[in-house]
């Protein structure tokens, strides 16, 4: 299957034991710093007046990070836009690699150190790419559900880099509302364990 325009992945956070508003001064280190590989950042907004959405968005080229807050499960959002490989299995690769990648970077960095914890066996994962991975079931006329199709080949990656008794379920959601999935992968390692066999 070739690789949604956009995607992006929510892990949530186990215990999130700061005010949101603390990453600010975080992500515009990380700009200064440019300690993002591979990627260009450019802003950060503060969006934390809008209730049960994006609190504070790190703005990229690349990419986009967010502290979401959605549906109050609050959790580190992960949105890449572009340069994301020519198939699905490469574009997981490259967002679930910078966004594990971003989650270690938050969780020891030298303001938050100890102040939070991202779990690894949840996450959200959103297709952001309507034309080719409409959200639609077959009308029973022959027609394809890029949305089982693109299960399939989640479920099997995923299945690879999360260990045992992994479910990739979609979300059933409007059919104007991205391909959306969750993930749950009770037996799922740490961060630096993923980030090794990506």
């Amino acid at each position: 299957m070739t690789a949604p325009q956009r995607m992006s992945v929510k892990f949530y956070f186990d215990e999130l034991s700061v005010d949101v508003e603390e990453f600010i001064p975080v992500f515009h280190r990380w700009i200064r710093e440019n300690v993002v590989p591979n990627e260009l950042l450019l802003d950060v907004a503060d969006y934390k007046h809008i209730i049960d959405g994006p609190a504070i968005l790190l703005v990229g080229h690349e990419a986009d990070y967010v502290i979401d807050l959605t549906d109050g499960k609050p959790g580190f959002l992960y949105v890449r836009k572009r340069d994301l490989g020519v198939d699905l299995p490469e574009a997981l690769a490259t967002t679930l690699a910078q966004a594990l990648n971003s989650i270690r970077l938050a969780e020891t960095d030298v303001e938050l150190q100890g102040k939070l914890k991202l779990r690894t066996d949840a996450a959200k994962i959103v297709l952001l790419d309507r034309l080719n991975y409409p959200n639609q079931t077959p009308n029973g006329s022959g027609s394809n559900d890029a949305g089982q199709t693109a299960q399939s080949q989640l479920a099997e990656n995923l299945g690879v880099l999360f260990g045992e008794n992994v479910t990739v379920t979609r979300v059933e959601n409007d059919a104007r509302e991205p391909l959306t999935f969750e993930l749950n992968a009770p037996a799922a390692p740490d961060v630096d364990t993923l980030l090794g066999r990506l």
